[in-house]
Formats: C-alpha cells, sequence, structure tokens
C-alpha cells in the first residue's frame, strides 16, 4: 500500500476538506420532475461513513448543508455539528444561481441561513452555491452573502467548465472588497498548474478518476505552488452501495431506460476506489476548516477590490 508522502514541500500543502450535504435520490428527483420528496435512509448511513472516516484521520471538514435536506433530517445536522464539524450552507433548493434573479437569490440563500442557524442553534459564516453557480454574470452574490453577513465563499472555480467557472479569476483565496462596499474572502476550488495546464482536481468525481499512483505527486505539487487543496465531497461517494438515479423517482415515470443506465454507470464508475484515495489524502495533508482557512486570510491579507 501506498505510504502519504514526506517531503518537505508536501508538509507545506494544506487541505480543506468540504462535504456538499446532499441526497443523492431526492436531489435527482427534484431535477427531473421539479418535486422534493422525503429524502432516503441511505443518507443517514451514508452521513455515518463520512464521519467515521473524519474521525479515524483525525480531520475536522466543513459541511455545506443543502436546506431541503435539512428540513426533513435536522438531526443529522446537530450531529455533524456535535462532532466538532463546521456547519455552512449550499442554498436551500439546490437551483443554479444564474436561474435566479437577485432577489430570489437572495430569498433562497436567506432562507437557508435561517433553517440552518436555528437547527444549530448558532451562526453560519460560509457558502457553497449549488454546481458553483457564480459566474461573473452574477458575481452579485457575493454582496449578497454580506449582506446577509457571511464570511466566506467558496462557490468560484477558477477555470472555464462546462456548466460554471470563471476563466482567470485568481485560483487563491483572496479577502475582497465588494463592489457594494462589503468584504469577503473566497476560497476558490482548487486547479492545478501542472505540465503548461491548469487542471482541476477538486472534486469527488476527480477523485475517483484520478489513478492512485498520481496522488502523491499531485499533492508535492500543491506543496510546492503553496496552494490549498480545496476537496469538495458527497456522502453518497463514501458509500459502496450501488448508486441508482431512479432510486426516488416516482412510481410509474416515463424516464428513458437507456439514460437511467447511462447516468449509473456515471455515477458508479470507480466509486469503490473513493474511500481509500480519499482517506490517503487525508492523511497526506494538514486540514483545516473553511472557517479556519477565512479567518487567517482575513487577519493576514490586506483587501482587494474584486473586479
Amino acid at each position: 500500500m501506498a505510504q502519504p508522502p514526506t517531503t518537505e514541500l508536501v508538509k507545506k500543502a494544506r487541505g480543506c476538506m468540504t462535504i456538499d450535504w446532499e441526497d443523492f435520490g431526492q436531489l435527482f428527483c427534484w431535477y427531473q420532475f421539479e418535486t422534493i420528496p422525503k429524502p432516503q435512509a441511505d443518507i443517514e448511513r451514508q452521513t455515518d461513513m463520512v464521519l467515521e472516516l473524519l474521525d479515524e484521520t483525525g480531520v475536522h471538514a466543513t459541511f455545506f448543508v443543502l436546506g431541503m435536506l435539512a428540513k426533513h433530517r435536522p438531526d443529522l445536522v446537530k450531529k455533524i455539528h456535535g462532532e466538532g464539524h463546521e456547519i455552512a450552507i449550499h442554498g436551500t433548493n439546490h437551483v443554479h444561481l444564474t436561474r435566479l434573479d437577485r432577489a430570489a437569490a437572495r430569498q433562497d440563500i436567506g432562507d437557508s441561513v435561517s433553517l440552518i442557524s436555528d437547527i444549530i442553534g448558532g451562526s453560519v459564516h460560509g457558502f457553497r452555491a449549488p454546481i458553483f453557480s457564480i459566474t461573473r454574470e452574477n458575481l452579485y452574490v457575493l454582496d449578497l452573502l454580506a449582506e446577509l453577513g457571511l464570511e466566506y465563499d467558496s462557490s468560484i472555480f477558477p477555470k472555464a467548465m462546462p456548466r460554471y467557472g470563471i476563466e482567470g479569476f485568481d485560483p487563491e483565496p483572496r479577502n475582497y472588497k465588494l463592489p457594494e462596499g462589503g468584504r469577503i474572502v473566497e476560497l476558490p476550488l482548487t486547479i492545478l498548474p501542472w505540465g503548461g495546464w491548469d487542471w482541476p482536481v477538486a472534486g469527488g468525481g476527480y477523485v475517483r478518476l484520478l489513478p492512485r499512483f498520481m496522488m502523491d505527486p499531485m499533492v508535492e505539487r500543491l506543496g510546492e505552488i503553496g496552494r490549498t487543496y480545496m476537496i469538495y465531497t458527497h456522502p453518497y461517494e463514501f458509500d459502496p452501495e450501488p448508486l441508482d438515479i431512479a432510486s426516488n423517482f416516482p412510481a410509474n415515470n416515463r424516464y428513458p431506460a437507456w439514460k437511467r443506465l447511462a447516468l449509473n454507470f456515471k455515477w458508479n464508475l470507480f466509486r469503490d476506489s473513493f474511500r481509500g484515495k480519499t482517506k490517503h489524502l487525508l492523511k497526506s495533508l494538514s486540514f483545516s476548516t473553511c472557517k479556519e482557512i477565512a479567518d487567517d486570510i482575513k487577519n493576514n491579507q490586506c483587501t482587494r477590490l474584486l473586479e
């Protein structure tokens, strides 16, 4: 079994383990039929799997909690919080923010702040947009976050991707002064300059697809350039049981069988390797929560104007 890298370069690498806390079946039903069912019982087992791995590796993570799941399982949100992990917000209904006007975006985020704060009995400090949907066209969402009292955001993918991303956005965590006068720390998703290209390496899907032998050189490269590795995962990625996108669909639905098979193949591909690879990463870097990183940025970095 490969051992965690031990070079001085790697010791400089810092990680931030984040979980976008969503229920797989609830989310797919919402996307396909625009109805929000109750989450499946699987979310309890999957959440326990995440918490067990974090406890085993001694890592405190940030959970970006989705409101439509938290409404049904506030007990699990309290459990996560009670084990010392940071609770942040992921919006209320997992709607791509470019589909909402300013007022609707503020409503969705504000409702989530109120809901999650009430559940944990305290303040929340950070936000991640569904599908990383803060783009050049709706950067005003950062102003909304500041208005709502949030201190940091982790929504921007600093590379143009098919569904999201801002090409040329600063890939480093920064403390920004916003156009409307507020301030916010942006914690971008990680891209890795390697071989003349910027590679997206942040998400669970990338971890599933990345060969194990490439993980140590990737971590060494992150340490060399001093870049925080912002990892985003989901509870269902830790689950060894096969996923079925139609598991929570209404009875007698007419979803095409070929599409169901294709998407199930996509979501299950190499998923049995995910826990082991993630455990290796958790042992290879020094981890902080998003709040801890944001506080460090605020205390040690001058603000710069967001343009």
